[in-house]
């Protein structure tokens, strides 16, 4: 999803990069301009002038697009179209059958990201956020878990991203806590907090030992239930280039909401890419509803 600022470039260049690994059947690249409320008081020339500007916008975006995929093997498409933003990146991935979709986390440049936002939480697919400036590179992956089914098909993503891009390595990070009440057992905070690393470190172990996965492993004790600044402190810490987690909470109870802590890193990470990875169509059922929320 492109909006013809200079995150695109940010956009564009990760794209080729992911592009030329990968290999994908085909790229689509999508700009929306905003639709014009029809009114008796707008002149036929006026709207005639509308379709004039999708017609340009289009003509620019192949332009940006091809600059940026000179020499590149990898079928694309550009759509400009006109309406509500989230519409119509939603009818795209649906009428395209689309795998990934890539959009852009502004840290200084104009917009609020409440596109990405929803699309975070909707999309029936993988979502990649990149962050402006990032430097394409992919030789370290962070997989946030716990242990549940989406950290595990989280796993899986990055495990295949691996074998597809040689010599890139996987960081296991899990953040255990202190259960509350913890000094009824007649113990001290720190002999609990022994206890459940301990008990991490096993479940980790079986748990990679289960996916076959050789990986780095890092565990932190969350103290203050601020996980998304552990997490980022691991990437910093370990120079690493892509966190993968999994859209956890997605339920028609739920309205399929990610997971609290996956919305908080969402919001305060403009550091490195942010894959999020989904079960392939969960959120099919509950996709028109959202879309008129």
């Amino acid at each position: 999803a492109l909006d013809f600022t200079k995150m695109d470039s940010s956009i564009l260049s990760y794209t080729r990069f992911l592009s030329t690994i990968f290999q994908p059947k085909k790229i689509h690249f999508i700009n929306v301009i905003k639709e014009v409320e029809t009114s008796t008081y707008l002149s036929g020339e006026f709207l005639g002038y509308s379709n004039l500007l999708v017609i340009d916008q289009k003509l620019m975006l192949e332009h940006r697009v091809s600059e940026h995929f000179k020499g590149s093997s990898v079928p694309f498409e550009c759509h400009v179209n006109s309406g509500a933003p989230f519409d119509e990146v939603i009818n795209l991935v649906l009428n395209k059958k689309v795998d990934l979709v890539i959009t852009g986390r502004k840290k200084t440049l104009k917009g609020l990201g409440i596109v990405s936002d929803r699309l975070s939480r909707n999309l029936p697919c993988n979502f990649l956020l990149v962050p402006e400036d990032f430097e394409p590179k992919l030789n370290k992956v962070s997989v946030v878990t716990d242990f549940s089914e989406h950290s595990t098909l989280a796993l899986q993503q990055a495990v295949e991203i691996c074998k597809t891009k040689e010599n890139t390595n996987i960081i296991v990070h899990h953040s255990y806590s202190v259960p509350m009440g913890y000094s009824k057992s007649g113990k001290s905070f720190e002999e609990i907090a022994d206890i459940m690393k301990s008990n991490s470190e096993k479940q980790m172990t079986h748990w990679l030992k289960e996916i076959q996965c050789t990986a780095d492993s890092v565990l932190t004790l969350n103290k203050d239930d601020s996980l998304e600044n552990q997490i980022l402190n691991v990437v910093n810490e370990n120079n690493v280039d892509l966190i993968v987690i999994g859209s956890k909470g997605q339920t028609k109870a739920s309205l399929a909401m990610l997971g609290s802590n996956t919305m908080k890193l969402l919001k305060s990470n403009d550091v490195v890419p942010l894959l999020i990875v989904k079960i392939p169509g969960e959120n099919l059922d509950l996709l028109e509803a959202l879309k008129r929320i």
